[in-house]
Formats: structure tokens, C-alpha cells, sequence
């Protein structure tokens, strides 16, 4: 009996866990390709009349290869400058991502970024700043500056007000999506079950030691 209540508690562990990150790091996609709504519940825009593009510069820069993403013109020119967005269809938690190609000093702000939740503009202006110091070259600064954005129910975030000389590329993005609030998640239903099976087990634990008395009289 002991080994059916540890395998509950395991199991309460494993469902309590099923909420997944997704990770976008645009490698399936060719070079100078105009990103909006390749992947899913994310869309992708630009302001400035600029669109976001996949640039293959993995390497030099350190993020997964072979491509990142900077703004820029429909067909190639890439500037890394403008600002850009990514709406999400239903809301997130906890955005990481990478910055690459900063060439502001650390600890400098590069750029900032507002974050929504629930289509509200709840976080503005975010600093976004470089952490990196090892650099390749001169003028080229390969190694990325990880961010994080720790908030529930994003809806939005808009990158803005990019200050850095060369401009920025970003790479390997990740967020958790929450699940429909309309249908309870599997985790919600098992731990919900969960004291109703602990009770049965106990209720059969509770005839096993009654039986086994039975017969030692």
C-alpha cells in the first residue's frame, strides 16, 4: 500500500507539470524570410513600415543556427532598429528570449519593452539591457544578452526605442501558453480527484488490516 501511495504522490508531481514552454528559434524558416503568423500563437509585426526578417548569422552570433531575427525592409535589407511586436492569441507566462550584436557597453540599456496582460498595457517601458562583455571582434560582439520577462497573462509584448549603434537581433524565444480557461487543465482535474482516490485507497488499506486481523484471531 505504501508503494500505491508513493506512486500518487508521483503522479501528482508528472500532472501537476504538464504545462509546457514552446520555443521559437526561426531555424526552419530560409534566410531574409518576412516572419508574422509561422508559428503558433504568435504573430509577428514591425512598425516603421519595416517587417520582422530571418537573418542567418548564426554563427558568427552565439544563438542556435542559423538564423535570428532583426526589422527591416520586405525583401532583405535588414536594420535591427525599428520597433516590433508579438501578439499572442491567448495569453502567455514568462517570455525568455536573447539579445545579439549589442555594442553598448555593459551594463547599458539597448532598448525597452512594454508588456500587456489581458490586452492592458501593464508593464511600460522594461529596460532591456546588455550583460555580455567577452567580445569576437572589435566591432562584433557575438555572445548574446539572455532576458526575462516574469509576468502572467501576457498578451503583448512591444520592443521600442532601440539605442544601440549597430541595433539589435533577437533569438530563441520561449513562453509558456496558459491552457483554456473553459476546460479545466489535466493537473486541475487529477488534484481535484486526487482526495477521492486517496480516500478509497485508504478505505481498502483499512479492510486489508481488518481481514488480516480477522484471521490471526
Amino acid at each position: 500500500m505504501r508503494t500505491v501511495n508513493r506512486s500518487l504522490f508521483t503522479a501528482a508531481i508528472l500532472f501537476c507539470g504538464m504545462a509546457q514552454a514552446e520555443s521559437i528559434n526561426f531555424d526552419d524558416l530560409a534566410n531574409l524570410t518576412t516572419v508574422t503568423n509561422q508559428y503558433a500563437n504568435v504573430v509577428f509585426s514591425a512598425g516603421g513600415g519595416d517587417v520582422v526578417l530571418t537573418t542567418a548569422q548564426n554563427p558568427p552570433y552565439l544563438g542556435s543556427q542559423p538564423n535570428l531575427i532583426c526589422t527591416g525592409s520586405t525583401g532583405g535589407a535588414i536594420d535591427c532598429t525599428h520597433d516590433f511586436t508579438l501578439t499572442f492569441t491567448t495569453p502567455v507566462d514568462n517570455i525568455y528570449f536573447t539579445a545579439y550584436g549589442n555594442q553598448t557597453p555593459a551594463p547599458g540599456q539597448f532598448a525597452e519593452v512594454d508588456v500587456y496582460q489581458n490586452g492592458v498595457l501593464t508593464q511600460p517601458n522594461i529596460s532591456l539591457d546588455v550583460s555580455h562583455t567577452v567580445h569576437c571582434d572589435t566591432y562584433l560582439d557575438c555572445a548574446g544578452d539572455p532576458q526575462s520577462l516574469l509576468f502572467t497573462d501576457i498578451t503583448a509584448i512591444a520592443f521600442h526605442d532601440n539605442t544601440d549603434p549597430a541595433g539589435t537581433a533577437y533569438d530563441d524565444f520561449s513562453f509558456t501558453p496558459e491552457t483554456n480557461s473553459g476546460a479545466p487543465e489535466p493537473s486541475t482535474f487529477f488534484l481535484a480527484m486526487l482526495p477521492g482516490v486517496i480516500g478509497a485507497v485508504r478505505v481498502m488499506r483499512a479492510r486489508g488490516d481488518s481481514g488480516r486481523a480477522a484471521r490471526r484471531q
